[in-house]
């Protein structure tokens, strides 16, 4: 059955270098394709057996696409799987009808996705229903928007992190909609790769500072990430710029599906490792093949902000609550669910574990129905065991915090038993949606909608 994209969510309330996949082509009319396809990726090392993935890029390997901030991007999105896919720009500001788009099931059909992004900065393309499976299998592509004004002597380094849940002869885990994993942590993977490669090593360009562009492609996993014998500078963060500071000590984390852009010094060689706690996992090598001194980049260094249409008006905020309920000791014993209150034991039976103000799933209203420039101050209550990291769609959001100045951004970790107050000012007309960004909890009920007239 075909679904608007409108009922999907109001019911739910130049292409880079090696490692990545030069893949999407361009067409005569301006289009660069990009095909969602079976693909087989030597995920557990170039002498071992393949494993089928589904893939925007060959191989395995994830697909790079570049656009330039104000420039108009043409995309045609190719469906050559078997089913029909939702999909979403993961972080991008664009039109609410291209943004969440479907493509029916067969390579005669295809979406022409046309939007001029606002905003410079990493972003992804990703499932929004059927999410687990979909991202699982490796169904994900990353997003650069280069800045309007190119940041000179920077050299783009894309790092796509993800964790596979890997047979010893390299096949995928089959067992989507598991229960334990739908209230519980989620899908978790045994083997970890960078750019669809087990422990690349990728050479540096020497005497230019590398930008790495991260994003954590993983279902559940919070990527811990150390960076031996290098200290970089944190210069962006979903999307959006930050004042430059460095790492320092310690593993820096990024949730599932969030991004960083990195600035990383011409020097040393670096490690880039997995911090799992009781144990470290090195995941690549960023390597030089010789050490040539690159100019000073100066001590007020900074990326240009990204344009805001408006600026919030905590004074006149308009206070919406959420209620953040599910998983194993989430509080959760019914919901609303398809129009109906009902116990856990149906909604468990029906795939659904967790709610967003009592609704699980499609079937609630929108959470707010805001005017265009209208400050919306969403008061957050995670009543669940786990952190949660919420993605708000063609919006930016920033913690209201007294004690220090907050960054803006398209997604907050909300961690356990705690609250989080988020501001956004609703600038973006159309019908959009707030979820979970672990797979398992999205498609287990944890998405809700919003809409902006």
């Amino acid at each position: 059955m075909s679904i608007s994209r409108r009922k999907l969510l109001i019911s739910a309330a130049g292409l880079g270098w090696w490692p990545f996949a030069a893949e999407a082509q361009g067409a005569e009319d301006g289009f660069q394709i990009v095909r969602a396809r079976r693909s087989f990726a030597p995920l557990l090392g170039a002498d071992s057996p393949e494993t089928e993935t589904w893939s925007f890029g060959e191989k395995g390997l994830p697909l790079l696409i570049r656009a330039r901030q104000g420039e108009e991007l043409k995309l045609r999105i190719v469906n050559e799987l078997e089913f029909e896919l939702w999909l979403h720009w993961f972080g991008v500001r664009g039109p609410s009808d291209v943004m969440t788009f479907n493509v029916p099931a067969g390579s005669f059909n295809s979406f022409d996705c046309v939007f001029t992004p606002p905003d410079a900065g990493t972003f992804w393309l990703g499932p929004m229903a059927d999410i687990s499976r979909l991202r699982d299998m490796g169904l994900y592509a990353l997003l650069l928007v280069e800045e309007h004004q190119p940041v000179a002597g920077l050299e783009d380094l894309a790092i796509v992190l993800d964790d596979w849940k890997l047979s010893a002869d390299g096949v995928i885990a089959g067992n989507f909609g598991d229960v334990e994993a739908l209230v519980g942590e989620g899908r978790l993977g045994n083997w970890f790769t960078v750019n669809g490669q087990y422990r690349p090593r990728i050479k540096l360009n020497p005497g230019k500072y590398t930008r790495l562009r991260l994003l954590n492609a993983a279902n559940v996993r919070s990527m811990g990430l150390l960076f031996k014998g290098s200290d970089p500078l944190l210069i962006a963060r979903d999307g959006q710029p930050v004042k430059p500071r460095p790492l320092g000590a310690g593993s820096f984390v990024l949730a599932p599906g969030q991004r960083a852009d990195l600035l990383v010094l011409p020097e040393a060689d670096i490690t880039l490792a997995l911090d799992l706690f009781e144990d470290v996992s090195e995941l690549a090598y960023l390597t030089h093949e010789s050490v040539v001194t690159a100019p000073d980049i100066p001590e007020n260094f900074a990326l240009a902000l990204n344009p805001l249409a408006n600026q919030p008006n905590l004074a006149a905020a308009r206070i919406v609550s959420l209620v953040i309920e599910g998983g194993i000791k989430g509080g959760l014993k019914s919901a609303l669910f398809q129009g109906r209150r009902v116990d856990l034991r149906i909604l468990l039976e029906n795939g659904m574990g967790w709610a967003l103000n009592g609704v699980a799933g499609p079937g609630g209203p929108p959470l707010v129905t805001a005017k265009t420039g209208e400050t919306i101050l969403f008061d957050i209550d995670n009543r669940t065991a786990f952190d949660q990291p919420l993605h708000v769609h063609g919006h930016v959001w920033r913690p209201v915090r007294a004690e220090r100045e907050q960054a803006w951004g398209d997604t907050a970790v909300v961690p356990a038993r705690q609250g989080l107050k988020l501001i956004m000012v609703a600038d973006n007309p159309g019908v959009w949606a707030i979820q979970s960004l672990v797979a398992e909890r999205a498609d287990g009920g944890m998405v809700t909608a919003f809409t902006v007239e």
